[in-house]
């Protein structure tokens, strides 16, 4: 394989070869942080502890989460603090981990490293990577709400916990870890909220 990738960068014109040359290195370096990251992933793994949420089966980690992490069996992990948290506060991070499994986030966004894998110079891409990790969220928003929690509850608890992420390969965190995209999915909660309050006011 090594011994053909070389005889086709030598045989082709000097800047094709250089631009597949680039592509080459882009992919293997992306392949390589994925796989270094997956691997930090299952050495975290073997250190968690298992326990039970409101009924719910969930991984106790000191070091990630809140967040659904794994690929083909994803599983539902919580912060080894979360015994010193609100009962309340617990279901609703538990809710929120649900509303992830249910929406297959975690394989959404494998899909999507595995589009930037195969073409990580091709900027649009990055640019939809981004985008469609905050449509997710706002799904999970979406889906929090619909369920009858309060804005008022799920935001506090939002800004609360959502710091906590790790950033592993292979996790879905609780929140992104960042104050202005959080206040933007609060205004976009508010208006939806304000929406269907007016709707069910009008029936």
């Amino acid at each position: 394989m090594a011994v053909w990738l070389v005889l086709s960068l030598v045989l082709l014109p000097a800047p094709s070869a250089q631009w597949k040359l680039g592509w080459v290195v882009l992919t293997v370096g992306m392949l390589l942080t994925l796989a270094l990251r997956s691997v930090q992933l299952m050495l975290h793994r073997r250190r968690w502890q298992k326990s039970m949420l409101l009924g719910t089966p969930v991984y106790l980690s000191a070091f990630l989460g809140p967040c659904v992490a794994g690929l083909m069996r994803p599983c539902i992990v919580m912060p080894a603090w979360l015994d010193i948290i609100p009962a309340q506060e617990q279901a609703l991070l538990l809710a929120h981990a649900q509303c992830r499994l249910a929406a297959r986030d975690p394989q959404l966004l494998a899909a999507a490293y595995a589009m930037i894998v195969l073409m990580p110079w091709n900027l649009p891409l990055w640019w939809m990577l981004h985008k469609l990790r905050f449509a997710i969220e706002l799904d999970g928003d979406a889906r929090m709400l619909a369920q009858g929690h309060t804005l008022k509850e799920y935001a506090a608890m939002l800004r609360r916990h959502g710091q906590y992420y790790s950033g592993l390969t292979g996790a879905s965190p609780f929140a992104q870890d960042d104050p202005q995209a959080l206040r933007r999915r609060r205004r976009i909660m508010a208006r939806h909220v304000q929406s269907r309050t007016a709707a069910a006011n009008l029936l």
